[in-house]
């Protein structure tokens, strides 16, 4: 399993901030490994067209300017075998934890 792929796709299904860019200093520190090393990996997800890099940015009611960059994944990601674990593993928790699971479906 990848886990560069993997843990970016948990990020991405995830109900609270999934539409976030996810920064690659992130998820280096999530899986203990070299920031070089993930952006390396995450430049080859990019050309086999598994993610993508984008940028979110705006500025607060008091003016405080912010800006994030980071990656999130395709259509051709969403495929794999890392996002059908990771959205398996987070419908669960929905189901859960909220009574329903990421399609939108309540449990009685």
């Amino acid at each position: 399993m990848d886990d560069i792929l993997y843990a970016l796709c948990r990020h991405c299904v995830g109900i609270m901030d999934g539409w976030h860019p996810y920064p690659s200093t992130v998820i280096a520190s999530q899986l203990g490994m070299p920031v070089g090393k993930v952006r390396y990996h995450l430049r080859k997800l990019k050309t086999q067209g598994m993610v993508k890099s984008f940028h979110e940015g705006g500025s607060t009611e008091d003016g405080d300017v912010f800006g994030t960059w980071g990656f999130g994944i395709t259509d051709k990601a969403k495929e794999s075998d890392e996002y059908k674990k990771a959205y398996e593993e987070e419908s669960q928790l929905c189901k859960e934890y909220f009574g329903f699971d990421l399609d939108g479906n309540w449990l009685d």
